[in-house]
């Protein structure tokens, strides 16, 4: 059964709360992204067997053919019914948010025409009640709480696919894509994230979604792409002292830990985890300088654990033994 008592599903069409506040405090929570049906499934094995409270999807949770709807729904049943998946899935709950392979078009975004009928499918899959209120939105973001008052924790999966303008590629330079000014989330989903953050009054603020938002050196898809909305939200979170803002990433086939201090004693991190199935071992290095862990580039899976009695928190990635490979410990401000 699952650990949590649902406390609140309430605010259908409101901009004022979470989608759902569940009472009990959150003591750990999983997250990966990146995972191929296809491919040797061992790791769902050692993750349905950690003691967690949440599973997070950051994306790219199956890989489809590009624009097919019927193979898209098919690889989330085949991820489904795998035993494994179907413990963790009895166990705890799971949470998600799609990044571009299970959205339906390569670094794809508003200009994809399936992307309702690809959102609907993704809701199914994470058996999202018809009710809920995320289904009433357009896109795909929603949001979690978890505890009250000194230990309350809220999870913002943030939509970069939905609403994301066109990219227009660069042939003269190393990126991939020129910079794009627009907005990334679309303006309905950034009054809802911050009214959320300002009504929610969480002691730990969890965001969450595919692409990396701080490293900004890699020629691939990221925030730094969209220079505005990157610094809206970091504008966001430093002018109403969000607190303890971390940000749960994937994408790159492989792990790391980035950290930006937006002002004095005030740091967003962003942990990556991605290579579920499948990672990027060939790579030797790239350039982060913000990065403060080693680059990960096996299969991983990440970890965050409260210690709600020392007030600390643990980011962890592990590999596809269970082994830690990276582990570090911040203090809730």
């Amino acid at each position: 059964m699952r650990f949590f008592f649902i406390l609140l599903f309430i605010c259908s069409l409101k901009l004022n709360c979470q989608d759902i506040h569940f009472s009990n405090a959150i003591k750990s929570l999983g997250f990966g992204s990146c995972n191929r049906t296809d491919l040797d499934q061992k790791i769902w094995d050692v993750i349905a067997n950690q003691s967690m409270n949440a599973w997070v999807w950051l994306g790219d949770i199956v890989y489809a053919e590009e624009e097919n709807m019927e193979d898209l729904a098919l690889k989330y049943s085949i991820q489904k019914s795998l035993p494994a998946y179907r413990k963790l899935s009895f166990n705890t709950n799971i949470f998600g948010v799609w990044d571009d392979h299970d959205f339906g078009k390569n670094d794809g975004g508003s200009e994809f025409r399936k992307k309702h009928q690809s959102r609907d499918l993704l809701f199914d899959f994470l058996d999202l009640p018809t009710n809920h209120p995320a289904r009433l939105r357009n896109g795909a973001y929603q949001s979690y709480c978890f505890g009250v008052e000194r230990d309350k924790v809220c999870l913002y999966l943030l939509d970069v696919r939905y609403f994301k303008e066109e990219y227009e590629k660069d042939l003269g330079s190393k990126q991939r894509y020129k910079k794009n000014n627009g907005s990334l989330l679309g303006e309905k989903q950034w009054q809802w994230l911050e009214n959320e953050l300002l009504k929610n009054s969480a002691e730990v603020n969890l965001l969450a979604g595919g692409i990396q938002l701080i490293s900004s050196q890699h020629a691939y898809e990221k925030w730094s792409n969209f220079p505005k909305a990157r610094k809206r939200l970091f504008d966001l979170l430093k002018k109403n002292k969000i607190k303890n803002p971390i940000y749960l990433s994937g994408d790159r086939h492989f792990a790391e830990v980035s950290v930006i201090e937006l002002f004095p004693n005030y740091s967003l991190y962003d942990i990556t985890s991605s290579g579920l199935t499948h990672s990027y071992e060939e790579l030797e290095d790239e350039f982060n300088p913000k990065r403060i862990s080693p680059l990960i580039t096996s299969k991983n899976f990440g970890m965050i654990k409260w210690n709600w009695d020392t007030r600390n928190i643990a980011l962890q990635i592990y590999d596809i033994d269970g082994r830690i490979l990276y582990e570090k410990t911040i203090k809730i401000q």
